[in-house]
């Protein structure tokens, strides 16, 4: 976790494991996407989201180097999908950890999601921050997107706060949601250090530490 450099992984000729017969066109459409967005998430890595092509992608992806503008009419609109594969790993990992849990302990499996998620997917977890944080200087897609996103985990975490009873009384509503900033605000901090210098940010270890501070506040309300 604290400096295992990602090792990027070739696209195969077909990860679907289908060899042996025909596919059909929406077999065919289903897997060239799989193999172009694999394609653009090790370049991403490789050589990082500027010098990263649509052309390289088709290519390294074993088409035409025309093939990815066809099928996604830009970059950004490539790296939008990329983004969003990216995250829905990410929410199944909440999901995963959060299922019947309340309270003190759904916020907390919020910690928990964050790093089974940089443990289990790191090269997606490095490329869905990288393509977030590079976004914010741009009116790009993207953005647009994470703006949402922002919005979404921020409504989540309030609600989990209210309903675990971490804050009480007429300024309840207010006292959440300034919490979810914060929260929200610390695990993607974290995991925008960890990326920046994995050597130096051990992520499952400041994970603990915001557990431990989360226990802290929950046992003085």
């Amino acid at each position: 976790m604290t400096g295992n450099k990602p090792a990027f992984r070739k696209a195969t000729a077909d990860p679907s494991g289908r060899q042996g017969r025909r596919l059909s066109q929406a077999e065919r459409t289903e897997l060239s996407e799989k193999r172009m967005l694999k394609a653009a998430l090790e370049l991403v890595l490789e050589v990082g989201t500027q010098k990263t092509t649509l052309k390289e992608i088709g290519e390294r992806a074993g088409y035409s180097r025309g093939l990815a503008q066809a099928k996604f009419g830009s970059k950004d609109q490539l790296f939008v999908r990329l983004a969003d594969d990216c995250r829905r790993l990410w929410l199944r990992e909440i999901r995963r950890h959060g299922d019947g849990k309340f309270g003190l302990d759904a916020l907390m499996s919020r910690l928990d999601a964050t790093v089974s998620f940089a443990d289990n997917s790191a090269d997606e977890t490095r490329v869905m921050y990288t393509l977030w944080f590079e976004s914010v200087g741009s009116h790009s897609e993207i953005r647009t997107s994470l703006a949402r996103f922002h919005r979404q985990a921020r409504d989540d975490i309030q609600t989990l706060a209210l309903a675990g009873g971490l804050f009480k009384g007429d300024h309840a509503a207010a006292q959440a949601e300034g919490f979810a900033v914060r929260f929200c605000g610390t695990i993607f901090g974290m995991c925008y250090q960890w990326i920046v210098a994995p050597d130096a940010i051990n992520l499952r270890d400041a994970a603990a530490d915001l557990r431990r501070d989360m226990a802290k506040l929950y046992a003085s309300k």
